[in-house]
């Protein structure tokens, strides 16, 4: 377990040195969060509720989103192409650690750094606009497990994706396919429960959702404290569920490597 943990330290320290990147990142996010709140307020300028969303609802969904959206921002789908088009794959294949185990504990490192900067950030906001009146003691404690649990949805995503790297030299593509998916179908720009029906039913049997839109709902209160909970197992099945799959696509992906004779 030591081994791992030093992983945390590298994605840390991986972060500081490449604050531009993740500074240029967190400003695209909060740059996405502003205009989103001001389409929506000039929305229910006209409306007082859209699809059982008040103005009061929205505001706080839009910045508990870029919270939500900017842990965990840095992909590493183009990090593992470029090891794997140099080579330097098999170094990480053969260390007597889990591949997965590694790429999941450097990037709680990194994680870590990001949630630190971000609270900061959109905290402030989120008081300044919205103030104490809404917070709850249960509901951000919820949010906070939501929160840990939607990481790992998206870590298990992005391993997934990372994994076609292997069959692909097109690793901006997947990287970009993958956003796109991500934020679409996660609520990073639109509650899941404004999508038409027919669409409505298909990213609720989709994973997104336990990314973004979940602890959202868990933390304005739109989900009540039994939704919470059922949310909250369901995102674990799915971490269950991407993780299996993860571990069979690894199989078959790292084989690719020796076909080629590494």
């Amino acid at each position: 377990m030591k081994k791992y943990l030093a992983y945390i330290r590298c994605g840390f320290l991986e972060g500081c040195a490449y604050r531009s990147t993740f500074i240029t990142g967190m400003l695209a996010n909060f740059i996405q969060a502003v205009v989103l709140y001001y389409v929506w307020k000039s929305i229910f300028t006209y409306q007082d509720v859209v699809n059982g969303y008040t103005w009061e609802i929205m505001k706080q969904y839009v910045f508990v989103a870029f919270l939500c959206n900017s842990v965990f921002s840095m992909g590493f789908e183009m990090s593992i192409a470029e090891r794997i088009v140099k080579g330097d794959i098999i170094l990480d294949l053969l260390k007597p650690l889990s591949y997965r185990g590694m790429l999941f504990f450097r990037m709680l490192g990194t994680a870590g750094l990001e949630f630190a900067a971000t609270f900061v950030l959109i905290g402030s906001v989120y008081l300044a606009v919205n103030g104490l009146q809404y917070l709850s003691g249960m509901r951000t404690a919820l949010f906070l497990i939501s929160l840990f649990l939607g990481m790992g949805v998206k870590f298990c995503i992005q391993y997934l994706f990372s994994l076609l790297c292997f069959y692909t030299d097109n690793s901006y593509g997947v990287t970009k396919a993958r956003e796109i998916l991500t934020n679409f179908f996660s609520g990073a720009l639109i509650p899941l429960a404004m999508f038409p029906g027919v669409l409505r039913d298909v990213v609720n049997v989709l994973p997104f959702q336990g990314i973004i839109y979940t602890p959202c709902c868990i933390f304005i209160g739109t989900f009540s404290a039994g939704e919470s909970m059922m949310s909250i197992l369901l995102q674990i099945v799915w971490i269950a569920v991407l993780g299996l799959l993860g571990t069979l696509f690894g199989k078959k992906a790292f084989g690719v490597i020796s076909m080629y004779g590494g």
